[in-house]
């Protein structure tokens, strides 16, 4: 069970790691904020801390900012992973060298498998498993303003589920402790990483931008201008295709624009058209967001490695055609220089191997297969 006074390891001192590290000290929250590269870590420690500007205000000092993962991880009671998701084999060793079995692993956000992922390594490498949750989408939208600044815009109500599902009133009680009224309940981890609006979102803009972005250094709003009608319709076929996914594996899901209205993105009568371009045109709080700087970005080596990959494997496993999201992947490889379909989190990665389409849910829910 959770103590009284949590103490919080943050694990990735970025955009979401620097605003939920702020967030959660301004709360009362002991936190302890780890990044591999004293580096990004020097200008916090200069500053003594993070400041918060946006819909989280304020000065926040953390108990300890430190690269040692050991230092970071031993005796807090959640340990909270931000980082993007394909540096999660960097740090899944650790994870499972280091947790304990009382210590919750909380994924922030884990995309497409990525609690499924680390369950997997820790499993591979120990032979235990270990209670994890996750998110699909970040717990703080936010922009690193200054090196020690965390520009936060929104702070969205979001869906959370357990590793085993079983386990998810256990993780929500943990965790609305950290953050009260920010979580809902999903069914399973799959339900989440069949609900990965990054990766319906970001590969068709970094694919439809790609000229854009190399032209202006990615100076224009992305989700507004960079969202077209055409860019729009290729958003809209990825969807569909990620629901079709969803329903054979009977995982429950909603539409893009559902997502984006239920986390405060956009209005309900935006999403109610069907149609993302409404959605998107119609949202205030990332109207202003600018597009990546380059195409060396996890827009791309996250959304697709670790969020449309996951799908197409789980299409195929299922016999199911994903024309978009399969063009999408080889597209974005080539535009990125990289071979998104050989290094991306696979079935094999996922610990799926072996397991039938109609049992992967059930393994999900339990962490064993019915």
């Amino acid at each position: 069970m959770a103590s009284d006074q949590p103490t919080v390891a943050v694990i990735g001192a970025g955009n979401v790691g620097c605003a939920l590290s702020a967030d959660l000290v301004l709360r009362g929250v002991d936190v302890r904020l780890w990044n591999r590269s004293p580096g990004r870590l020097e200008p916090i420690r200069r500053a003594g801390g993070i400041t918060a500007t946006g819909v989280v205000e304020g000065f926040a000092a953390p108990g300890r900012v430190t690269d040692s993962l050991e230092e970071t991880i031993k005796g807090a009671s959640v340990v909270c992973v931000t980082v993007p998701t394909p540096a999660l084999p960097s740090i899944a060793p650790a994870l499972a060298d280091l947790a304990t079995p009382g210590q919750l692993i909380w994924l922030n956000p884990g995309h497409s498998g990525g609690a499924l992922y680390v369950a997997a390594e820790i499993h591979r490498r120990t032979g235990r498993r270990h209670l994890l949750c996750q998110q699909s989408t970040a717990s703080h939208g936010c922009r690193m303003t200054r090196p020690a600044t965390a520009g936060v815009f929104h702070t969205p109500r979001v869906r959370l589920a357990a590793l085993p599902g079983t386990a998810i009133d256990e993780c929500l009680e943990r965790l609305d402790a950290l953050l009260p009224g920010r979580f809902t309940a999903a069914d399973t981890v799959l339900e989440l990483d069949l609900g990965n609006v990054n990766a319906v979102l970001h590969p068709p803009l970094m694919v439809g931008n790609a000229g854009w972005i190399e032209a202006t250094a990615g100076d224009f709003p992305i989700y507004r201008d960079g969202a077209g009608r055409a860019v729009a319709r290729l958003i809209d076929a990825v969807d569909a295709e990620r629901m079709a996914i969803a329903a054979r594996l009977g995982v429950p899901t909603r539409t893009l624009g559902e997502f984006l209205a239920d986390a405060g993105y956009t209005t309900a009568a935006a999403a109610a058209t069907g149609h993302v371009y409404d959605a998107l045109q119609a949202s205030e709080s990332v109207a202003a967001v600018k597009a990546p700087s380059t195409l060396d970005h996890r827009y791309l080596h996250e959304d697709v490695g670790w969020g449309l990959i996951p799908w197409l494997e789980l299409a195929r496993h299922c016999g199911l055609a994903a024309p978009t999201v399969e063009a999408l992947s080889t597209v974005a490889g080539v535009l990125a220089g990289r071979d998104y379909h050989r290094d991306g989190l696979t079935l094999e990665r996922m610990g799926l191997t072996g397991i039938e389409p109609d049992g992967i849910a059930s393994y999900a829910r339990g962490g064993s297969v019915q």
